[in-house]
């Protein structure tokens, strides 16, 4: 269904997208996403609980050292177990593995044809792409997939945006040219700040995409219970460690203001861990693009849902 306020988007199990307006709607959604003793119904766990007790307690006498704390806590990557799906899928592919600034890159390919990447976000891994492989592969395109540095099958315990931007565009040079690419969340805004970069493609899906770093850092901040004052220092250590303010210049609304690459951009509206007005934001912001809203999917189960699948598969296949 064509929503009538956007009349590029496409609503989908929900009702008639709109436009937030100002702070206020985006200050409701924090409220809603950081609770502060429970996450999401469920009792915090104790680390999490240190952690706030100690950002909340130091922070304010030794903002140095907690803001030093804070950055690794920032691009320490996670690893969570492997679904069933996932190992299934996994273990259908042909595995490669690529060098890239001295760590092997895991890759996973599927198919033959015009390549379609995809590109998990964080915490995640290439197996996610599962519900994709085999609607994309009967279209006649070649699935590739990869785990990011400190993701699935891939060394490491940190990254960075940079960093798997610059493995993002390698992947691509080295499996020829990249028809599209398909994204999930931490993903799209990588694949943005790529583009942005010079990466050449077709054709985007972006699925539960952060439009601002700004967003995900007061959500960081938010759950862990951060000051201010310990914020401001991890943003100076994490500017001079890059070189200059990266906040604007990695933001996804920045990266495709400019961009002439038909996008298809995929939020649902009960996505507790990035808003869907993050999506609304990129699609606004991104040429052309069209956006499509969806409802009880979350942030997850949105990669298996086969009405996504489907618009994801048509739009890539036009």
């Amino acid at each position: 269904m064509i929503c009538r306020r956007h009349p590029q988007s496409v609503t989908c199990r929900g009702p008639a997208c709109y436009r937030p307006t100002g702070r206020r709607s985006m200050a409701l959604h924090k409220k809603e996403q950081f609770h502060g003793g429970r996450s999401q119904g469920r009792p915090v766990p104790p680390a999490l609980r240190f952690m706030r007790f100690m950002f909340a307690t130091l922070g304010p006498f030794f903002p140095g050292l907690m803001g030093r704390w804070a950055c690794r806590l920032w691009f320490r990557t996670r690893r969570f177990p492997e679904s069933a799906a996932g190992k299934r899928i996994a273990r259908s592919a042909q595995h490669d593995t690529l060098l890239v600034d001295n760590i092997p890159i895991a890759l996973y390919t599927w198919g033959t044809g015009p390549v379609v990447l995809f590109v998990h976000g964080w915490s995640g891994r290439g197996s996610q792409v599962t519900a994709f492989v085999e609607p994309l592969t009967a279209a006649g395109f070649q699935v590739v997939a990869v785990d990011a540095p400190g993701h699935g099958e891939t060394p490491g315990d940190s990254t960075n945006i940079l960093e798997c931007a610059a493995v993002l565009q390698a992947v691509g040079a080295h499996y020829g040219p990249v028809y599209a690419v398909l994204t999930h969340s931490f993903g799209g805004m990588v694949l943005a700040y790529a583009l942005n970069q010079g990466m050449s493609v077709e054709r985007v899906v972006s699925i539960s995409a952060p439009a601002q770093v700004e967003y995900l850092m007061e959500g960081f901040a938010r759950t862990l219970a951060i000051p201010e004052i310990v914020i401001a220092e991890m943003q100076k250590i994490i500017d001079q460690r890059f070189t200059g303010s990266l906040w604007e210049r990695l933001s996804t609304v920045h990266n495709v203001q400019n961009l002439a690459v038909p996008a298809l951009i995929i939020h649902d509206k009960d996505d507790v861990s990035v808003s869907w007005q993050q999506g609304r934001m990129i699609a606004d912001a991104w040429p052309g693009a069209r956006f499509m809203k969806t409802s009880g999917l979350g942030h997850g189960r949105i990669l298996r849902d086969r009405q996504v699948v489907k618009a994801a598969v048509e739009f890539i296949s036009e």
